[in-house]
């Protein structure tokens, strides 16, 4: 029974066929070897291009042995001769003609490190490239196809290197790079290729690369293709998965670049379809959030929590015809005027989810009011934010309220009077050290010292040393331990006894972290008081002994034993990793 090549020895002849075709054209569009004028050649030399000569005839009457016979004598016998790089790019040719291919590139090389500037170097990087690719050694060939393509200026060798390059990105599963090279191919092409080209890219565009890589193309070739292709895949991908809002995105981007393509009417019918299809809802809520660019990790993790809270409302009431109207701001405030307009006059919603940032609800305000729209921002720290508009809500974590409980906790159960602050010298930092200052005051408490530390820094000793200091001018105290009996009339030596009772660390788990290494270092054991800041894994990172019986204040646990909370951890098991990776849960004050 015959037997058919596989695939990869399919695409190794191909490799091994294109660089010979390459070397072949260099060859016949080369200068001649002897075009310079040169000195009347020596009686040896001549012998040497005569026996180099005759190796070639019998070369081309297939008498392959001795010809290879002939040239490894001559380069043995005459290893300084001028000719001799010629001898090396015969014998290659040869060889590899013999299928010898570790020998031939063996002399593709010596030709390449002993004679580098060489006119002959170009054809015998081409013919060790092809010796390597035949014998499966593609990312070997990798750097001499990188340098053949940047040293070659004709226009038909530099397609077949890039057609090499890109056999070899397909055979090493390295999509994006293929199609690139490809591209780049086809702009030296002629008409007639590019259409062959143009499949090839489209078969690999809609079989091999994912969401990240195709918008990865629509950026780098706007306007050109193969973003259509993207656009398209994008499009496809995005409506099995059932994601409106990204479809409509990338419909409305095709049919701004490309509003004359082949596919422009099918694809909008397609966003027509989505928009009539929200329109004949009873009711449609919108959501306008961040879900592309510095932001869309908050946004997305808001938008996964609205299509917990539907598909828990669909569950219990079936009939609610309710729609979801979700708009891409990101992050930036052009887009927001834009898309609040179309979300307000094409869909007319009930309600907004949304914005997330305090400017941001500052910029709708107006809008709710005209349209008299409810609009809830989830994260939005904007104090009192029904004075911009009674329909305007907040559902944000509340800083201000969760330092009023951990002053309660701390001047009640724990019955702490005395404390320091330090603070990072932010907004932040400032706003919760006067939260906290003026509720211990309310609470009859005392602030002993209040210190800040840049939010670069990691050495905290020169605060805490302030802070120190302050308390031994009020309550703190240097005392002697009491000396065992045995190490009587040794040097006395104090410690610090602080005077008061615990430290409020607002800030960043890390740093948190950090401080309160310090701290016990620098002044014994203090209780450890914080913000939302330090409900994160992050706050074991560095020192666990430190942060041990650390107290903080949050609006959510997600380890809480209370129903609701239990099945929304249940639905959304990806919370707890998100909310590691922010430094502030839950608020937004921007």
């Amino acid at each position: 029974m015959a037997r058919f090549p596989s695939q990869s020895v399919r695409r190794a002849g191909r490799l091994c066929a294109l660089a010979m075709l390459a070397a072949g054209l260099l060859l016949t569009g080369g200068m001649p070897l002897d075009a310079q004028p040169r000195p009347a050649p020596s009686k040896a030399e001549e012998e040497v291009k005569a026996q180099i000569d005759k190796a070639s005839g019998l070369a081309e009457e297939g008498r392959a042995d001795a010809a290879v016979e002939i040239l490894q004598k001559v380069i043995a016998a005459s290893p300084q001769s001028e000719h001799i790089p010629v001898a090396y790019l015969l014998l290659g040719k040869v060889l590899s003609g013999q299928k010898n291919y570790e020998e031939a590139g063996a002399y593709y090389r010596r030709l390449l490190e002993e004679y580098p500037g060489s006119d002959l170097a170009p054809q015998a990087r081409l013919g060790l490239i092809s010796t390597l690719l035949k014998t499966g050694q593609l990312n070997a060939a990798l750097p001499l196809l990188f340098e053949a393509k940047g040293q070659t200026t004709d226009p038909a060798v530099k397609r077949i290197i890039l057609q090499q390059l890109e056999e070899v990105y397909l055979a090493n599963q390295d999509y994006v790079q293929m199609v690139e090279t490809a591209v780049e191919a086809r702009a030296l092409a002629p008409e007639e290729e590019r259409r062959s080209i143009e499949q090839r890219i489209a078969e690999i565009v809609r079989s091999r690369i994912g969401e990240k890589d195709l918008r990865h193309f629509v950026d780098k070739y706007p306007r050109t293709f193969p973003s259509d292709i993207a656009l398209l895949r994008l499009i496809e991908l995005y409506g099995s998965a059932g994601e409106d809002y990204k479809l409509a995105r990338a419909a409305r981007d095709f049919l701004t670049q490309f509003p004359l393509h082949e596919q422009a009417a099918s694809v909008d019918a397609l966003l027509a379809g989505q928009r009539k299809k929200l329109k004949s809802m009873a009711y449609r809520i919108g959501a306008l959030l961040p879900l592309s660019g510095a932001l869309s990790p908050y946004g997305t993790d808001v938008l996964n929590g609205i299509r917990i809270a539907f598909g828990e409302a669909t569950e219990a009431i079936p009939q609610l015809a309710v729609g979801l109207v979700v708009k891409d701001t990101e992050g930036a405030a052009q887009v927001l005027a834009s898309e609040l307009d179309d979300l307000l006059n094409e869909y007319q919603p009930i309600a907004v989810i949304g914005p997330l940032l305090s400017r941001e609800v500052k910029a709708v305000a107006a809008a709710a009011d005209a349209y008299e729209v409810v609009f809830i921002t989830p994260t939005a720290t904007l104090a009192d934010v029904q004075l911009l508009g009674q329909y305007l809500f907040n559902t944000a974590v509340n800083s201000r309220a969760l330092v009023r409980d951990i002053a309660a906790y701390a001047t009640g159960p724990l019955g702490w009077k005395r404390f320091c602050i330090l603070a990072p010298r932010d907004q932040y930092g400032a706003e919760m050290t006067q939260a906290f200052a003026e509720e211990i005051h309310r609470l009859g408490g005392e602030i002993i010292a209040v210190d800040t530390y840049r939010p670069d820094d990691n050495d905290f000793g020169p605060p805490i040393k302030r802070i120190k200091e302050a308390d031994l001018k009020r309550y703190g105290k240097m005392e002697s331990p009491p000396t065992p009996p045995q190490k009587k009339g040794i040097k006395e030596t104090k410690i610090y006894i602080p005077g008061f009772d615990a430290i409020f660390l607002p800030g960043e788990a890390q740093k948190v972290s950090l401080i309160a290494g310090q701290i016990r270092f620098y002044a014994a054991k203090v209780g450890l008081l914080g913000t939302n800041g330090m409900d994160t894994p992050e706050l074991l990172h560095f020192d666990t002994r430190a942060v041990e019986e650390a107290i903080f204040a949050d609006s959510f646990f997600v380890d809480s034993p209370d129903p609701a909370v239990r099945n929304f951890v249940e639905a959304a098991p990806s919370e707890r990793a998100s909310r590691t990776s922010r430094t502030r849960p839950g608020s937004l004050g921007l």
